[in-house]
């Protein structure tokens, strides 16, 4: 059991040594020339080698589209690969197999790239910042720095094609989202349209705009310039949030208190988080605060103990956390010459801490929130309010799945991007195809969440209470979900106190 113990330490201390694997798989400095046309047999070659690393390392794989469909998939993209392609065109034709993996946690990127999220068409790239729903989409910021569209404009068409078209032509390539979850899509499309439409739509020099002001009928037209990657990154920065903890107490009135959690990606030389939620519900508790609402948008994870530690300060009782954690395989990987970086004690992890399962498969056992979890000693009784987006994500979806099966919280807002039972993350294998250079980082554990009875199994969490913002929310930066929230706990203790103050029966003999 010590040598166990001792394998752990030296597995778990290399990933955190090292770093994570954005730290581990920065780009290099020249990308590959993007006119250069590689042949069909290298495409092919990469396609294949592509299966390969999925089948061998992606413990999710199979999660949500079945095998049958995936031959059916690799056999028809591989037909069109019968002529010279671009990087580029390779990369699009490949992504519906990334696609149908339905795991927002899997990496598919050149590994040589000037930007994490931008690759093609630098120079051409759209311009309009724009806000999505199924079927429309608004101006919410104009980075060519014209003025010719009001903002709030509603976007009928983009070089004669009409939005609703794109929009159905561009969510089947947003891949960062578990299962089937929607919101999560269309926020992607907010935050990143100017590379989705650069990559599978095409790039011009002018963007030909078919919208229609705000309050008004007639349709106009108008032309915006192309921006270049320069103004996307000036524009990352104006927009960057300022430096500030990560978890945050406030309290909106005597008897309610806002958690905020950014992100959970969190290790002790930013914060102490055991010690911060100790102090914070005990400060909690000490008010006698009665209503607590959680705000988790836009946390897409971290650190994922923090999550099974959050419960336990919401709940009188023990729980489960995970079910189980699966693993690919435990026999080496025959793809080791194209793998760009694995934890430096891998190979120790997979000899000595994997262990196989009844059915045939192997998991990983050696994690606290596997055990049953305690919960505190003084946990917050009052009622619970989650508040929840696409960007919703990883651990915190784990966070919100505990607290809905347990009927522990009411949730607010928009879908978890996370899927309900589970998601495939972890520590990632960084492979690249030797040929196009396309880099694939896999997830190496299937997350089983110990939950059931949720009739959605390809979804995330869905609210009580479906809120999505308005145009005019994000133009005026009004907090919809947040004012739902706190006059839904009003108008809870306008009722209570109507129901205190009311005169009692009396009855007479």
């Amino acid at each position: 059991m010590k040598k166990i113990n001792f394998l752990k330490h030296c597995f778990f201390t290399s990933l955190f040594l090292l770093g994570s694997f954005k730290s581990m798989s920065q780009p290099a400095k020249t990308p590959i020339d993007p006119a250069k046309q590689f042949t069909p047999a290298e495409l092919q070659a990469d396609l294949k080698l592509m299966r390969t690393i999925l089948d061998e390392s992606h413990p999710g794989f199979y999660r949500y589209t079945p095998k049958a469909r995936f031959d059916v998939l690799f056999d028809s993209i591989g037909q069109t690969l019968n002529q010279p392609m671009t990087q580029q065109q390779f990369y699009v034709a490949a992504t519906p197999i990334i696609a149908a993996i339905k795991d927002g946690h899997i990496k598919y990127m050149p590994h040589v790239r000037p930007h994490w999220q931008y690759y093609y068409n630098l120079d051409k790239l759209f311009p309009l910042e724009l806000y999505f729903t199924p079927t429309q989409a608004h101006l919410v910021h104009n980075n060519a720095g014209t003025n010719n569209i009001p903002l709030g404009a509603e976007i009928l068409a983009i070089n004669n094609q009409p939005i609703s078209e794109l929009i159905q032509e561009l969510l089947p390539t947003v891949y960062f989202a578990d299962g089937n979850s929607q919101a999560i899509k269309y926020q992607s499309l907010n935050k990143f349209f100017p590379f989705y439409y650069g990559t599978y739509v095409g790039a011009s020099a002018t963007y030909n705009i078919a919208y229609r002001p705000k309050n008004e009928t007639a349709i106009k037209i108008a032309q915006v310039p192309a921006i270049n990657l320069a103004t996307i990154q000036k524009r990352e920065k104006e927009t960057e949030k300022p430096k500030q903890l990560p978890i945050r107490l406030e309290y909106k009135d005597n008897s309610t208190a806002l958690l905020t959690i950014d992100h959970f990606n969190i290790y002790k030389n930013e914060m102490d988080v055991e010690k911060y939620l100790k102090d914070t519900f005990w400060q909690i508790n000490a008010k006698n605060i009665q209503h607590l609402v959680i705000d988790v948008r836009g946390n897409e994870g971290g650190v994922d103990r923090w999550g099974a530690l959050l419960y336990s300060y919401l709940t009188q009782k023990p729980f489960r956390y995970y079910d189980q954690l699966k693993v690919a395989q435990k026999k080496k990987f025959s793809f080791a010459e194209h793998i760009a970086w694995v934890p430096k004690y891998f190979p120790v992890y997979r000899r000595f801490l994997l262990t196989k399962t009844k059915d045939g498969g192997y998991t990983f056992r050696f994690k606290r929130t596997l055990k049953e979890q305690k919960p505190q000693s003084h946990p917050f009784k009052g009622d619970v309010y989650i508040l929840t987006d696409g960007y919703s994500f990883s651990v915190i979806t784990e966070f919100a799945a505990i607290a809905h099966h347990h009927k522990r919280a009411t949730f607010v807002g928009r879908e978890t991007g996370g899927g309900y039972y589970g998601n495939t993350s972890g520590f990632f294998v960084v492979a690249v195809l030797p040929h196009t250079g396309i880099e694939l980082a896999v997830p190496q554990w299937g997350y089983h969440m110990a939950v059931s009875g949720y009739p959605y199994s390809d979804r995330g969490v869905l609210p009580d209470y479906p809120i999505t913002p308005t145009i005019d929310d994000v133009l005026q930066k009004r907090d919809a979900e947040l004012a739902f929230t706190l006059d839904l706990i009003r108008k809870k203790k306008a009722a209570a106190s109507n129901f205190q103050s009311a005169p009692k029966k009396t009855v007479s003999n």
